[in-house]
């Protein structure tokens, strides 16, 4: 819980946006296709739920809406598929093998477990429901970046509902974070995760299907 408070205060402090995600030609740096490993969002089941703050986002311009086929927990960024690598962040896809073999080792004795979806929240370039699940999803990402020879994100895992696409050091209106702050207390719901995907994103689209190249089930 205090960490994503720690986020919020400084989001509230800051009142700073910036250009989130994949379309953001900076990041993509030509590539065409990223590769991650994620845990689907489940997001159709809560409709009812995630509809109330997707219509509090939406009066602002720089608000950019993730349907619910989009709405996904994302535990590591793998990397952008190219052919031959020459980048520390692209992958081949021999790499991609490699690493869903070493996963599967990895999760043949990890558990399942619960994760709550609650809360509105927000980085500079996304808002967000936080992911509650006692420590779980960071213990997932730990085994995967070492069993896997991955680097370890920073920051809490989380449900992102949006990208703000705003130029880097855009002020945050006041009227965002009243918004977001009358959502700060608000339960969505709770999904089991007992597996994950290594997925393809299309970067040229705007919010594309993502692939499903593998689906890693936990033996435990």
């Amino acid at each position: 819980m205090e960490k994503y408070e720690s986020v919020w205060e400084h989001f509230v402090r800051e009142r700073r946006l910036e250009f989130g995600g994949h379309k953001d030609p900076e990041w993509q740096d030509g590539h065409r296709l990223s590769a991650s490993l994620v845990i689907p969002g489940e997001a159709s089941r809560f409709h009812e739920r995630i509809e109330p703050l997707r219509e509090a986002l939406h009066p602002f311009p720089f608000v950019s809406l993730h349907p619910d086929h989009f709405m996904h927990i994302t535990l590591i960024l793998l990397g952008f598929l190219v052919d031959e690598t020459e980048e520390k962040n692209e992958v081949s896809r021999e790499r991609l093998q490699e690493i869903e073999e070493r996963a599967r080792v990895t999760l043949s004795d990890f558990p399942a477990f619960t994760v709550r979806f609650a809360n509105l929240n927000a980085f500079p370039g996304a808002a967000f429901i936080e992911a509650h699940d006692g420590g779980m999803l960071e213990e997932l990402r730990a085994a995967l970046s070492v069993g896997c020879d991955l680097k370890k994100p920073a920051g809490p895992t989380h449900l992102t509902l949006a990208y703000f696409q705003a130029p880097d050091g855009t002020e945050a209106p006041q009227e965002l974070i009243s918004a977001i702050t009358h959502y700060r207390d608000w339960p969505v719901g709770e999904i089991t995760v007992d597996n994950l995907e290594m997925t393809l994103l299309d970067l040229r689209a705007d919010y594309p299907e993502p692939k499903t190249l593998a689906r890693i089930a936990f033996s435990y």
